[in-house]
């Protein structure tokens, strides 16, 4: 049997998902208006380097919630310690990330 893979996007499994996802695709679109917006022209070039400026805004956060989601696995065997480290580690990455992740992001909702 196959379980779900906690994913952030069109399938999320956890209501805490949402806020993150949102939060990052409106991080990764401003990146992207901004810096086109900062081009002369609207060249295949210019869009390049503003997908470029968009990925590199989001892959911190979606890196982060990977880890939170790999350190919430309770089939990987994870000690506290070892869930701690990987939180600790997302956190370095995207603190906002994670705290939307547990429900920290100030919107009432409650962490897992």
């Amino acid at each position: 049997m196959t379980r779900p893979v906690p994913m952030l996007g069109d399938h999320r499994t956890d209501p805490l998902d949402d806020p993150a996802y949102h939060a990052l695709a409106q991080r990764a679109h401003d990146a992207f208006e901004i810096a086109l917006h900062y081009q002369d022209a609207c060249t295949p070039e210019a869009r390049q380097e503003a997908l470029h400026n968009a990925l590199a805004t989001a892959a911190p956060g979606l890196v982060a919630a990977a880890l939170v989601r790999l350190a919430d696995d309770p089939e990987l065997g994870l000690t506290g310690e070892q869930r701690e480290y990987l939180t600790d580690v997302a956190a370095g990455l995207d603190l906002d990330t994670v705290e939307d992740l547990f429900g920290a992001g100030g919107d009432g909702a409650t962490a897992r």
